[in-house]
């Protein structure tokens, strides 16, 4: 039986028992949390899973889904449960290469702040947004983007009907509009103001390799990592160097690689982060697997 650990980009909903579990198992958070603030000089240390200032934020999402999943996946080698392989979910490729060894925590940290801020740079002056639309496929999205000429394109695919979209705000809500006309189940304009996974970001790429060859030192990874935008493994620091700048502006396709670790022999998929929506999103995709959020957890380590 193989064991793939998964990690989530943001945290939209929270199971409600996430640090009391880490807590129970001596995880790391609280150190991270501090650790987090130092590097940042934003108060991580009054996180909860109440205080919304860290989950309407865009940054201070990503940074503390990122706390949680490295202390979870820290938690789990510690106690003797190791991954074969590693996914991670857009910017869940941090956590994915801080499990794998491939970085340090702060790096990641690093990492995190700068592609904010160098993405933000680049779309300066551009409204961007992102949105979800849940029945339709991928060919009905894309003749409306190419029908009305849309500034917007697939960022991810979930599963065969599920997926996210992202460009110009005004293109996202008109294609968002159009995909319930032609029968979408649901549309959604989600709470990220990036538009991350387009080519509005292909911008970054010279000055995010830059900063990570003169600021964060890569190193080969102990577990092989899943490339999200075109299944490859990712194993090198030059690799890795690929992977972490072209995530900003590669469309991914999480079926797809969902598919491949199937495919390898992942029989278990283990959510490292909070709440559980990897698992929800994995419900539409077909195959002979378990997925365990972090709730379900403590079976695997009893």
């Amino acid at each position: 039986m193989k064991t793939a650990f998964i990690f989530p980009a943001f945290i939209s909903e929270y199971i409600g028992s996430e640090i009391q579990i880490l807590d129970a198992f001596s995880s790391n958070f609280q150190h991270y949390l501090h650790e987090t603030s130092k590097i940042t000089g934003d108060d991580f240390e009054e996180f909860s899973l109440e205080n919304t200032a860290f989950t309407e934020n865009e940054l201070r999402s990503q940074l503390i889904s990122y706390v949680f999943s490295c202390s979870l996946s820290d938690t789990l080698i510690t106690h003797g449960l190791k991954p074969d392989i590693l996914a991670g979910y857009s910017m869940g490729l941090y956590a994915a290469l801080h499990t794998g060894g491939a970085i340090d925590f702060e790096d990641g940290i690093k990492l995190i702040k700068q592609a904010y801020i160098i993405s933000k740079s680049t779309i300066a002056g551009i409204e961007s947004g992102m949105g979800s639309i849940i029945g339709l496929t991928q060919d009905e999205i894309e003749e409306i983007i190419a029908t009305y000429k849309l500034e917007a394109e697939i960022a991810n695919t979930n599963s065969v009907h599920s997926h996210l979209v992202t460009g110009r705000l005004d293109a996202v809500n008109h294609l968002l509009n159009n995909a319930i006309e032609i029968g979408a189940l649901s549309v959604a304009l989600l709470n990220v103001k990036t538009p991350y996974h387009s080519k509005l970001l292909k911008g970054t790429l010279a000055e995010f390799q830059q900063f990570i060859s003169d600021e964060v030192p890569l190193k080969k990874t102990n577990y092989p990592i899943i490339s999200s935008i075109n299944q490859r493994l990712v194993k090198t620091p030059d690799d890795i160097k690929t992977e972490i700048t072209n995530n900003l502006f590669g469309n991914i396709n999480w079926m797809h690689s969902f598919e491949k670790l199937v495919n390898v022999g992942v029989t278990q998929f283990i959510e490292c982060g909070a709440g559980k929506s990897l698992q929800k999103i994995s419900r539409f995709i077909p195959g002979d697997f378990k997925i365990y959020p972090m709730s379900k957890i403590k079976r695997l380590l009893t």
